[in-house]
């Protein structure tokens, strides 16, 4: 029979769908509607040691495109304390806390870790993903380092994880950037330093949305300027799943939460065979709320049983068995594509690829001459019918 279940360490995972730390995890009530809902986890968004930047909370997504947040209010970890007792009074859902030290000040992550631990947590995932730095705080020392730098820096990633899983018995996740990082040393790096595991994604800073018939003007809510800030969503989907994958593939022992861009059951799935234990989702919660949870862990657990798979170990991992290295790829040409007259309806985007020579229609229905196909496969993959394949 199958089961979502995982135990990491000594933390039991009711689901792989997690809720990733930031606007859904700074209330007491998101967080029980989150473990009504079926999540396996949350991370209480990011808590800082030094005081919280001023923020406001101003976004902008495109559906199935992406999510733009330039900056956001970041809790007090008072506030935090509060909330994580209030939640474990309520559910047995494992709480983990997005901390944020000051850079190299080993203690300071100590004092938010032992903390939170005290109040209750199940872990602490340290914050060095954050695409969007402020001025320098805290510590306020010449090379402060804040988020996502963090990750640029594996030396100084590791005196941090290594300090830290040093001091404290609650389970330490870190939270990478995979953006322009060497993910598989930071995955080595964390293994090393005791790590619980990590959450790995590739959230990127880009620019904001703009108004191009108002002279480049923001298109955020009462916004007359803008700062540059994280992308998320759909957008980064497939780069995210590349960094759980150089991840697994350097550690293979070290459990993953693998995320960035999730919007169906079967992009979690995908996620997990490219490496993941548990997956994290955001945007999508927040476009279309936490019952999506539950729709999730019902369609993952249907695959699995659909295709005999007992549990998410099974499924870890699966995909990279194919991967090689591109010197290693077979440049043969294949048999041409072929198309099913049944399926076929004659739209015509196959027709509009403007390299290829061997598709038209002809009759209302498209033609291949086979002696000029490449093989390229780029037509079965836009055909909105299905219509083509190969072999």
């Amino acid at each position: 029979m199958s089961t979502l279940e995982q135990r990491i360490g000594n933390v039991v995972f009711k689901s792989p769908v997690t809720v990733g730390a930031g606007p859904l995890t700074g209330r007491p009530d998101l967080l029980k509607k989150a473990a009504e809902c079926g999540a396996g986890a949350v991370s209480i968004k990011q808590t800082p040691y030094s005081q919280p930047r001023p923020g406001v909370r101003k976004m902008y997504a495109e559906r199935g495109g992406y999510f733009f947040n330039p900056s956001d209010t970041r809790l007090d970890y008072r506030k935090t304390v509060d909330m994580i007792e209030q939640i474990k009074d309520t559910t047995d859902m494992p709480i983990l806390v997005n901390i944020l030290g000051d850079g190299l000040n080993v203690e300071s992550w100590v004092f938010l870790a032992d903390l939170f631990e005290r109040a209750g947590a199940d872990g602490v995932e340290l914050n060095f993903a954050c695409p969007n730095p402020p001025d320098k705080l805290g510590a306020g020392a010449e090379g402060y380092q804040y988020g996502a730098s963090i990750s640029h820096h594996p030396e100084l990633a590791r005196q941090i994880i290594s300090g830290l899983t040093q001091e404290v018995r609650i389970p330490v996740w870190v939270k990478y950037s995979g953006y322009g990082t060497d993910i598989a040393s930071l995955a080595r790096i964390a293994w090393e330093s005791g790590a619980a595991g990590i959450t790995a994604f590739c959230s990127l800073k880009g620019v904001y949305p703009i108004d191009i018939y108002q002279g480049g003007k923001p298109r955020m809510a009462a916004m007359d300027s803008c700062s540059f800030g994280g992308i998320n969503g759909p957008a980064i989907k497939e780069a995210s799943k590349r960094v759980v994958a150089d991840a697994h593939k350097a550690v293979p022992a070290l459990p993953i939460i693998g995320g960035g861009g999730i919007s169906k059951p079967e992009h979690a799935i995908e996620t997990i065979m490219f490496g993941a234990d548990l997956v994290f989702m955001h945007t999508q919660i927040m476009l279309e709320g936490f019952e999506i949870i539950k729709a999730f862990n019902d369609s993952i657990l249907r695959f699995m049983e659909e295709q005999g798979y007992d549990s998410i170990a099974d499924m870890k991992g699966l995909a990279l068995k194919y991967e090689i290295p591109v010197n290693e790829l077979d440049y043969t040409i294949g048999p041409p594509a072929k198309v099913d007259p049944e399926k076929c309806v004659g739209c015509g985007i196959c027709e509009k690829i403007a390299f290829c020579r061997s598709i038209h229609l002809s009759g209302g229905k498209a033609q291949v001459e086979e002696e000029l196909c490449e093989c390229c496969g780029l037509c079965a993959s836009v055909c909105p019918r299905k219509a083509i394949s190969f072999g």
